[in-house]
């Protein structure tokens, strides 16, 4: 990493979570043109470390520090809808030039009235102007021209546009203030096919350096040049220079394989050194039992005296070098989850959701006009189309139209945040006793220390598994999977992909990430454009 011109340095960084260490001693120097992907599993920090590296969560100890002047723009996960509009989540990425443009506003309709405030009206207009307040027009117009959201009105409500569409705000919102530093937690989640080729090709021509928390094996590919990964299983992250995702993947098997060689030719070498111990200690006791039998040979008194401090010495021997920082220990790895959707032995090619002249209108715009489909059983149905286009709202008009129990993966948390317990919420949703519960909960990663723990509270990651325990334990024989790969890592990933494709029951799937849709097959295909479903 380019450290010529420093924007950005982490020093022995260390955060926690409710007093858990996440990670610790994380180093970083950011350079101008720097291109780094942040991996890990669930849960591991990657997120914390964002927030921290933002200013917008103190570390348990280390410092973040920014070179002079540097100005850092930070893309969380998900927008914070609330009661927030369009123009009004956009036009507060302008950052100080809102405010006091804002103020600016203010001023000139009380001098209007009458009001003595020229003073405080001139300081303003001195500082407006030098924020450059004149092109906060254009620098609006211009990124949402960019990001293809110039069609969303100003006064829309943020949660009346789609997940790709928040995502674009997001990205647009921080890049409003011109920042030298961008912190992007899972940027691709929500973006289409095209977004997410946009966006890779976007960052290569970006001045500025580039830190990014993804899952996504195709966009760190062609995004990054270095990656971070936060294993939860070391406290320290581990680094993986010089290239992608790919060579990611190559250097961390060809450490897992280097470390078990050594481990195993370690334990090779302890076992024989502990089978020489033992053969020297019964040496030793061998003369002992010779001299105390009444035999008159002190040359053995000395012999066995001598054999025993040679035990004694290789034991010491032994246990420094286990002691040593050299030493290896065993290789660990996470629990592994597990993943087994229940299959359906029915007869395949019976209607199960039969759609006729959908029409779903939002406000003065026609999302889905006169559609008509049918959903068989054993269809395996790949839905795609640009965001916004209708494919969220179709799989809500399927479940809600379904005549057979569906379960239902949602693209966002959204009203999944509760003050409910893991343990209730599991419950909540497959009825079997608290015992049960956990046993299940277990095999999907969730261990002891978390199932008292609140839903609200989990990462997005871990709400996603613990959405997919839910799916995998309910009677369903039909899955509806809104953007299934968002926020899982890439265990995670691997375990979904090998059991959708042993999954023997009704899929119907929207994803974006060609590589997911490849590997867990489908048999039909809907695209969705033009408030219309052209099946394939």
């Amino acid at each position: 990493m380019s450290a010529e011109v420093c924007v950005l340095k982490a020093v022995s960084l260390s955060c926690s979570h409710d007093g858990d260490p996440l990670f610790t001693g994380f180093g970083l120097v950011l350079g101008a043109g720097d291109r780094v992907g942040v991996v890990g599993p669930n849960g591991a920090g990657k997120t914390t470390l964002l927030r921290a590296l933002a200013g917008e969560l103190p570390p348990a100890s280390g410092t973040v520090v920014r070179g002079p002047g540097t100005r850092v723009g930070y893309v969380p996960q998900q927008v914070v809808a609330g009661h927030a509009t369009v123009g009004g989540f956009l036009t507060a990425g302008l950052g100080e030039l809102a405010e006091v443009t804002a103020r600016m506003r203010r001023l000139e309709r009380e001098l209007a009235q009458g009001r003595d405030v020229l003073t405080a009206y001139g300081e303003t207009q001195d500082r407006w102007s030098t924020l450059r307040g004149w092109t906060a027009e254009s620098r609006l117009a211009e990124v949402r021209l960019r990001l293809d959201i110039a069609h969303l009105d100003d006064d829309r409500p943020l949660d009346e546009v789609s997940g790709g569409e928040q995502a674009r705000l997001l990205l647009a919102r921080a890049l409003l203030d011109e920042p030298d530093v961008l912190l992007l937690d899972e940027p691709t989640n929500h973006l289409d096919a095209e977004g997410a080729a946009w966006l890779a090709q976007w960052l290569a021509g970006y001045a500025g350096a580039v830190l990014a928390v993804s899952h996504d094996r195709a966009f760190l590919d062609t995004a990054v040049t270095h990656v971070i990964e936060l294993d939860g299983i070391h406290d320290e992250p581990q680094d993986y220079p010089g290239g992608g995702y790919a060579a990611y993947r190559r250097e961390k098997t060809r450490r897992w394989q280097k470390l078990l060689l050594d481990y195993e030719a370690q334990e090779k070498d302890r076992r024989r050194w502990e089978d020489d111990i033992e053969r020297t200690k019964a040496q030793s006791v061998f003369v002992e039992t010779t001299v105390r039998s009444g035999v008159e040979a002190p040359h053995l008194r000395r012999i066995a005296r001598k054999v025993a401090r040679k035990a004694k010495v290789r034991e010491r021997r032994l246990r420094r070098q286990m002691e040593s920082v050299r030493w290896i220990s065993e290789p660990r790895t996470r629990p592994p989850l597990t993943l087994a959707f229940p299959g359906d032995d029915a007869q395949p090619g019976e209607p199960l959701i039969a759609v006729r002249d959908l029409t779903v209108k939002w406000g003065e715009r026609v999302v889905l006009d006169g559609v008509d489909l049918d959903v068989r059983r054993g269809d395996r149905i790949l839905v795609t189309g640009r965001n916004g286009s209708g494919k969220t709202t179709l799989l809500r008009e399927l479940q809600a139209q379904a005549g057979v129990p569906v379960a239902v993966l949602p693209q966002t948390d959204a009203g999944l945040r509760t003050d409910a317990t893991v343990v209730e919420f599991f419950r909540s949703r497959v009825p079997v006793y608290a015992d049960e519960a956990e046993a299940l909960l277990a095999g999907h990663q969730f261990g002891p220390d978390q199932w008292t723990a609140g839903v609200r509270s989990l990462s997005a990651g871990e709400l996603r598994r613990l959405l997919l325990a839910v799916m995998v334990n309910s009677p369903a024989r039909v899955l509806l999977l809104d953007e299934p790969t968002n926020y899982l890592d890439f265990d995670a990933l691997d375990v979904v992909e090998e059991a959708l494709r042993a999954y023997r029951g009704t899929l119907v799937t929207v994803t974006h990430d060609r590589w997911f849709a490849d590997a867990i097959g489908h048999t039909r295909t809907w695209h969705v454009e033009h408030a219309r479903v052209h099946a394939g």
